[in-house]
């Protein structure tokens, strides 16, 4: 993936707010569903469920276009956004820099954790790890 883009991870949080904020995470998904939108088609749908300022939506727009997550361009007097990476290819890229940190600085202790988190919560994805890593030995 060409993009290179950092964020803060806040595990505590769910989905997409563990790296985007609540209002970043909403902004998002309402990009990624109408493909391209502008700050007042945004603002619209997110008034429908919480008071929020025009200015605060706009505001934090642009700072997602500065972090590289939407692309804008000029049409008429609005900027249009569209996503700059699909909503599976940012899970894809935010699983692998987490995953990259932590193997990077703790990679017996995330390995382990891995594996017993698996058996204790989801053993089918054990055997399929299981079966991954014997495909990859046997190559």
């Amino acid at each position: 993936m060409a993009l290179n883009m950092r964020f803060r991870f806040s595990p505590t949080k769910d989905g997409l707010v563990k790296v985007l904020g609540p209002l970043e995470t909403d902004i998002m998904q309402v990009v990624w569903q109408d493909e391209r939108s502008t700050v007042k088609k945004v603002h619209r749908k997110l008034s429908q469920t919480r008071e929020i300022a025009y200015t605060t939506v706009m505001t934090t727009m642009s700072r997602l276009a500065e972090k590289g997550v939407l692309k804008r361009h000029r049409e008429g007097l609005a900027y249009v956004y569209t996503a700059a990476i699909t909503e599976e290819d940012f899970v894809t890229m935010v699983v692998q820099q987490v995953l990259d940190g932590l193997l990077d600085d703790y990679s017996e202790t995330a390995i382990d954790y891995m594996v017993e988190y698996l058996a204790r919560r989801n053993p089918g994805e054990l055997r399929r790890l299981q079966k991954v890593i014997q495909s990859r030995v046997a190559a």
